[in-house]
């Protein structure tokens, strides 16, 4: 093979980056389909290297992006989880004036409820329930069993009527501030009769 090139003073050109003729034309254009088969392996091989490159800076965003939407979910739990503490423990402080509220209600004669005085204190009565409602404050239920996690037995009495741990009367109403007890209610629970030891009476209330 010889240099087709000897005198090439082309600004830029090396004598690395010139290409040595053979004087066969089959094998020159071998020469060149080789040159074009390494130049399109070096392409394909820096495409793929850009392609790691972009998949590795998508999957690192997509990571931030996760990152950054667990974090402000866990934010915004903890803000609606603070507020729903500082809710409950307002609320908490008219628990207290509710239940004389409710006291002073009932022991209210019928005519001193329908007059016009009495009239407007029901309503009052009704606007402040009607608030409690809107923030999500409701009456713990108490028309079925004695439940532990909403209830706090303060009597029992027998009662072989109706089955045992069953509620049968509310002393004291509780609350719930959505799934979060604010104040359990206060009840009497039904009980079977034990067996009394000789010497000894049993009253119908006991006081736990």
């Amino acid at each position: 093979m010889t240099d087709r090139f000897p005198d090439d003073d082309t600004p830029g050109r090396s004598a690395d980056d010139r290409i040595e003729l053979p004087e066969d034309p089959g094998s020159l254009e071998e020469v060149l389909e080789e040159e074009e088969r390494t130049a399109i392996a070096k392409a394909e091989a820096k495409l793929q290297e850009v392609r790691r490159d972009l998949e590795d800076l998508k999957d690192r965003h997509l990571r931030k992006l996760a990152e950054f939407e667990n974090l402000r979910k866990r934010s915004e739990r903890e803000k609606n989880e603070y507020y729903r503490q500082a809710l409950a423990s307002f609320l908490g402080e008219f628990l207290d004036i509710a239940d004389n509220f409710q006291r002073a209600l009932d022991h209210a004669k019928p005519e001193e409820l329908e007059s016009d005085f009495g009239q407007g204190v029901e309503l009052i009565h009704k606007q402040f329930q009607e608030l409690w409602r809107r923030f999500g404050l409701k009456e713990v239920e108490t028309s079925g069993d004695f439940d532990p996690n909403m209830h706090e037995a303060v009597a029992t009495e027998v009662n072989d009527t109706v089955p045992p741990q069953t509620i049968l009367q509310v002393m004291q109403k509780g609350y719930m501030l959505q799934d979060r007890l604010v104040r359990p209610a206060l009840v009497k629970v039904a009980v079977r009769e034990s067996p009394v030891p000789a010497g000894q009476t049993q009253g119908s209330d006991e006081a736990l």
